[in-house]
């Protein structure tokens, strides 16, 4: 499936999402109404959280790439741009961020889930 694909069926599930909990917060819903709105979140929520990690999960091995990219050239930033150590720091907590990314969808992905 296409990234544009993926991403378009996102923007519509949420959008439908969206009009659930709408309709979740009006008063005069009877039970049944609500608890077939309560199951229509609970689909779209795991929907979402499917097609999102089937992009990750396609995106995985250029991300790694591009984080190794990343902590390269953050080296050279500290190394050579002493007077922008905000920038350095700033790209040293993004690259961490995206190994924790990596570390936890690995853990995923090993244990089946993902």
């Amino acid at each position: 499936m296409a990234n544009t694909e993926i991403k378009n069926t996102l923007k519509r599930i949420r959008k439908a999402q969206n009009a659930v909990t709408n309709a979740l917060d009006k008063s005069r819903l009877t039970q049944p109404q609500r608890d077939l709105l309560d199951e229509l979140s609970d689909l779209f929520r795991d929907i979402d959280n499917t097609l999102l990690m089937t992009e990750l999960n396609k995106s995985l091995d250029k991300l790694q790439e591009k984080n190794k990219k990343l902590k390269a050239l953050n080296k050279r930033t500290q190394n050579k741009l002493e007077g922008l150590k905000k920038v350095a720091k700033a790209v040293d907590v993004a690259a961490k961020g995206v190994d924790a990314l990596l570390k936890a969808v690995d853990i995923l992905v090993k244990a089946g889930i993902a």
